[in-house]
């Protein structure tokens, strides 16, 4: 998904230079322009907002798309995939953010890119192959990192999937997190709608595996910044469990880039009661993604902690 860009993962390695990407094409969005930053262009949709008894009018820079859900993107249970709705996220919120005057265009321009570094899904149902639903995502607030929420809304108007993704940007050239540019942060809206928490404030790191499956990376599994994209980690991280297990809250933290040749551990814990959350169900297990570094050193890709 991209909160605002197309792509995933911390950075790890150096990996080549970047490539210019190709013009998104756009479905109609209701959004309206209402003015410029500095640098940014700023759009929004008119909505209500709420403040007590009070209740004001204002242009939420929301985005909203319409998708039916294609038989490649289900698995065996005819259900879409998670990794397919990560993909649907991924893809609204580029066109949301390139509306919004931050998507890759603006971003590559400056030699930099977006990555995800974080996402907690809080899944009530998968839709089935064939269904037709709504995605729906805006940028919600700038605290260090780029906040995007995200909802998957059925044709009775039930949301049927949460989501929250945490984005920062990293410099194409050298592969590391850089500081989000100060007309970027003042292009995002001040006023916006709420999105989820996360299930906790560090994902904790998996101690003792119960199961575990190796993972070859392939060229297939890249996207447009040359790593592999974070809707193939949500799924490789359900690789271990047995294939009816289906989460209700999946909570990600993406720590380090993959490319093709490496191979990946996805292990996780048994089920236990896991102090890192709140949760409504106890049955949680904790869920981590590593590889081998040229040095021999063992290397967390990504860590992540799930609730069924």
């Amino acid at each position: 998904m991209k909160p605002t860009g197309k792509n995933i993962t911390a950075a790890g390695r150096k990996h080549g230079a970047a490539c210019k990407l190709p013009k998104r094409r756009r479905p109609h969005n209701s959004a309206v322009s209402r003015g410029s930053g500095a640098g940014f262009r700023i759009l929004g949709v008119r909505g209500t907002l709420r403040i007590g008894g009070l209740k004001m009018t204002h242009d939420f820079p929301d985005y909203w798309w319409d998708v039916r859900v294609r038989y490649g993107e289900a698995g065996p249970d005819g259900l879409a995939k998670i990794s397919a709705v990560a993909d649907w996220f991924q893809e609204a919120a580029g066109l949301n953010a390139d509306e919004l005057g931050f998507g890759d265009e603006a971003l590559f321009a400056q030699g930099i890119t977006w990555i995800l570094t974080r996402m907690i899904l809080r899944i009530k149902r998968k839709p089935a192959a064939g269904e037709q639903v709504r995605v729906h995502t805006w940028p919600a607030k700038v605290e260090h990192l780029a906040h995007r929420g995200y909802e998957l809304v059925d044709e009775q108007g039930d949301i049927i999937v949460r989501a929250t993704g945490a984005w920062t940007v990293m410099d194409l050239q050298t592969r590391h997190i850089v500081s989000l540019p100060e007309d970027l942060q003042k292009a995002y809206p001040l006023l916006t709608l709420e999105r989820i928490p996360f299930s906790c404030r560090v994902v904790p790191r998996l101690r003792e595996a119960s199961s575990q499956v190796s993972i070859q990376v392939r060229r297939d599994d890249l996207d447009m910044n040359g790593h592999v994209n974070n809707a193939r980690y949500l799924g490789w991280l359900l690789e271990p469990l047995p294939a009816e297990a289906t989460p209700t809250v999946l909570d990600v933290q993406f720590r380090a880039e993959c490319f093709p040749g490496d191979t990946l551990k996805s292990m996780c814990s048994g089920v236990h009661p896991l102090d890192a959350a709140d949760e409504p169900s106890q049955n949680g297990r904790i869920h981590v993604i590593s590889r081998t570094d040229d040095e021999g050193r063992s290397v967390d890709v990504c860590r992540a902690v799930s609730w069924y």
